[in-house]
Formats: structure tokens, C-alpha cells, sequence
């Protein structure tokens, strides 16, 4: 049997997933009432049997001491080999590592964490994770006089749209890989399309969202505006998996959610005025832009992006502001959207 070993203590605390795994095994030994005093032979088979592997003895060692160091190096846990019994146990019965006080300055790091969440996530959020959070700041926290306490972010929030009441559905569909049956409106044509997608990503463009996935109808990846969709279904059946390709394109290569026919990224060469230019360079569009300012105070702009509906959207709201200069059909594109 080994005892705890009295060593150096260390300068920071492990707080790696593995680590907290093995420090609630520990504690849950050293809870039980109807087997005390755990051996260290007890605790590498406990972990063994929860975590499917054996830490060694030095590992588990330097576990307890973590555990036994005093806030804010560890969590003041109470333990102590016992050599009458050979085992370990906490010396305050009531003691366990999930009912841990908070210093201040952690709760209120943790309270200016969740405001920032609540601002910049607001009706962003579907109704399990605005749940989440509220429960934390109930349970949890001491919420502030709201009287005495003006907020220093505040964000733009609309009214929640049509079809967002199925965030929670859509967000399990796409994060446990689960087909759904839709019915999607077309506001051209006026009428309903059943529709058996299974979507990989929930996308929010300009305050806008969308969901896109492979649809078994179109046999290809298409993106579904979910202010069109109602009666959601999720499906029992094999979930088709997009090429990662694609999804890569959809989360990194696209300014918009809507590519245009050859969907093959490409170099986009914009010219723009001067006082556009300034705008862009404070609030770039996406992570590939590139701009080369001339003498005149104009700029040559150039994206490495998938052309899409939107850009060209885009090109046409800010009007003699920006031409496109390249690609040649992107510019004939986008003209003829303005006709």
C-alpha cells in the first residue's frame, strides 16, 4: 500500500479534461459510505473501469495533492491517508469536490462571462441554451441590482424570425448527424415542397438563418432559408455525409450562403472608391481580402471566395462605389441582377 507521498508542490494546477475525470473518481470513492478508506490498488481499478485505462501511482499521486492544495492552486479538499485503515478518506464528511464555493473574483468572472454570452447571444441562441444559462445565473450566482448595474456592451437584436422556433431541432439534427423532413415554402411560387435534408450546418448571414445540408430531391447540397421551413421532422434513417470539401466551403470559403452555379472558388478584383475603401479596411469582409491602394486614394480589393448571390448583392448596394473587375461573368452577373 502506498500512502501519499509528501512532495514540492506544483506552481499551477491540472485542470486537463483527464485530470477532472480522475479527481471525480477520487472523490466519488472517497464519498462512499459503504466502502470507506479506498486503497490506491481501489482508486487505479476504479479508474479503470470508468475511464478504460490505469493511470500510474504517481499520476494518482499527484492528483491527491492537487486536489489537497488550497484555492486558488487547488480545492482545499480534505484529504488523508489513514495507516490504521491503510486507505484514504476526507476528514470532513460533508466535503465533496462538486459543491466547491466560488471566490469573488470568480464569480464575478464568471458573471461578466455569461453577460457577454447573454449580449452578443441574445435571440442568437435557441431556448435550451438561453435555459443553460439561466439556471447558472440563478443557481449559481447572485444576480445584480439591474437598477445599479447599466450594461457596457449592447448588440443589435431583432424580433426572433419565422422558423427559428426549430433552432433546438435543427442544432440536434446537425450535431448528431439526423436527417430531417421538412416543408419548405417558395415565396416565388407560393407553394410547399417536402423536402429530406440532412443538413450539417446552421448558418446566420445579415441577421438571417439558414439551414444547409445534402437534399435527397435536389441530390446535392442545397441551403434552405429557415424562415421558409415548418413542420420539421427528425428521421430514422442512414444520415448521408457531405464531403468535408464542401462543408469546409459553406463555413470558410463563401461571403453569403447562396454560391452561384460553378460553386469553384476563384480571385475576385474589385475596384473601389475611396471612401469605401476606408470602410472595408476597418471592417473587412472576409478573412481573404486584400487591398492595394492607388495614388488616387481608390483601391484594387481582391477576395479568394466562392462568387455568391449575396456578394453581388453587396456589389450592387453600395452602386458606383465598387466594379468588379474580375471574373468577367461575375461582373455580367451581377449587371443583369441590376436590370
Amino acid at each position: 500500500m502506498m500512502s501519499d507521498s509528501r512532495t514540492r508542490p506544483e506552481s499551477k494546477l491540472n485542470l486537463s479534461k483527464s485530470a477532472m475525470r480522475r479527481y471525480k473518481v477520487i472523490d466519488g470513492l472517497l464519498r462512499n459510505t459503504m466502502k470507506k478508506f479506498p486503497t490506491m490498488e481501489e482508486i487505479l481499478e476504479a479508474c479503470n473501469d470508468k475511464l478504460d485505462y490505469t493511470p500510474s501511482i504517481e499520476t494518482i499521486q499527484k492528483d491527491i495533492r492537487n486536489m489537497k492544495m488550497e484555492p486558488p492552486m487547488g480545492f482545499g479538499a480534505p484529504i488523508r491517508f489513514s495507516r490504521l485503515h491503510m486507505g484514504y478518506e476526507y476528514t470532513d464528511p460533508n466535503y465533496t469536490l462538486t459543491s466547491l464555493s466560488l471566490q469573488d473574483s470568480e464569480i464575478e468572472t464568471i458573471r461578466k462571462a455569461i453577460e457577454l454570452i447573454k449580449a452578443i447571444g441574445g435571440s442568437r441562441i435557441g431556448d435550451k441554451f438561453n435555459h443553460a444559462i439561466q439556471k447558472v445565473l440563478s443557481a449559481t450566482l447572485e444576480q445584480k441590482d439591474e437598477l445599479n448595474s447599466l450594461p457596457v456592451l449592447q448588440t443589435m437584436h431583432l424580433p426572433i424570425s419565422k422558423g427559428f422556433e426549430h433552432f433546438d431541432l435543427f442544432y440536434k439534427a446537425c450535431s448528431e448527424k439526423i436527417p430531417v423532413s421538412i416543408l419548405h415554402f417558395s415565396y416565388r411560387n407560393r407553394t410547399f415542397k417536402h423536402i429530406k435534408l440532412h443538413p450539417f450546418l446552421i448558418k446566420e448571414f445579415d441577421n438571417r438563418w439558414y439551414l444547409i445540408g445534402y437534399s435527397e430531391q435536389h441530390n446535392e447540397v442545397r441551403t434552405f432559408g429557415m424562415d421558409r421551413i415548418s413542420n420539421p421532422l427528425l428521421l430514422k434513417k442512414e444520415f448521408h455525409r457531405s464531403n468535408y470539401g464542401i462543408v469546409y466551403e459553406f463555413l470558410n470559403d463563401m461571403y453569403g450562403v447562396f454560391p452561384l452555379a460553378n460553386n469553384e472558388k476563384t480571385e475576385i478584383k474589385l475596384h473601389v472608391r475611396q471612401m469605401l475603401t476606408h470602410y472595408l479596411h476597418a471592417y473587412p469582409i472576409h478573412p481573404s481580402q486584400k487591398i492595394a491602394k492607388q495614388n488616387d486614394g481608390d483601391s484594387i480589393i481582391t477576395f479568394d471566395l466562392i462568387p455568391t448571390l449575396e456578394l453581388a448583392r453587396y456589389v450592387l448596394s453600395n452602386g458606383d462605389s465598387i466594379n468588379i473587375i474580375s471574373p468577367i461573368w461575375f461582373r455580367e452577373f451581377t449587371k443583369k441582377l441590376r436590370s
